[in-house]
């Protein structure tokens, strides 16, 4: 299994010493850098381009849900994981439109964090249980107005390329959004999701 290259973002010392020694437990993650703030944040992740993410939520600087929709958008491939006290409905809903891939609790027992780091890896979404509630309550209203379009042509079974030259955008902006289509329906493929939107009433089988 390869290393997983981590930037550990948190605007308190003590806090960063805690998690690599948490992290320091398993040999899969290395920390490449550290960051203590918003901007910070920004600038490492865009320079040193890591595997993952794993961050505080409100520190000094920029904001990190802002933060986390630009390297979403610059580096698709990025994980980002909020570690955080804060649970407010409005941070998940924010962190959750944001693409941010798990958001979990600073108390979180460290084997839990590791699992959750390990789930992200593989292409998971991961919201701590408390917080999955909120997450599905949001779902249905969550897709942006582009997402919504991409969904629906992946009914209609057109590929990334497919959707790219119909609506006249590049195969990697596709490939971000049905990544975010992915994570906000849960779901771990495209056939999947396009089952639970149809259950669900978001989208509609095309007409022939």
């Amino acid at each position: 299994m390869d290393n997983v290259r981590l930037l550990l973002v948190d605007d308190h010392w003590i806090v960063r010493e805690g998690l690599k020694m948490i992290l320091e437990s398993s040999p899969r993650y290395v920390v490449v850098d550290e960051a203590s703030d918003g901007d910070e944040l920004v600038t490492k992740a865009l320079a040193l381009k890591p595997d993952l993410i794993v961050s505080d939520l409100k520190m000094p600087g920029a904001s990190v849900i802002d933060s986390c929709k630009v390297l979403k958008e610059q580096l698709p491939d990025i994980k980002l994981l909020i570690l955080t006290a804060f649970d407010e409905s409005e941070d998940v809903f924010r962190a959750l439109e944001a693409n941010v891939d798990g958001y979990i609790m600073k108390d979180t027992a460290p084997e839990q964090i590791l699992s959750t780091m390990d789930m992200v890896m593989m292409g998971y979404s991961c919201f701590q249980s408390k917080l999955q509630q909120k997450k599905k309550d949001k779902l249905e209203i969550s897709f942006t107005d582009r997402e919504q379009e991409i969904f629906e042509l992946i009914v209609e079974n057109l590929s990334n390329a497919e959707i790219a030259q119909q609506l006249y955008i590049s195969e990697a902006t596709v490939k971000t959004h049905v990544s975010s289509i992915l994570r906000k329906t849960g779901q771990p493929n495209r056939s999947q999701a396009v089952l639970y939107a149809l259950k669900k009433g978001l989208v509609k089988v095309p007409r022939k």
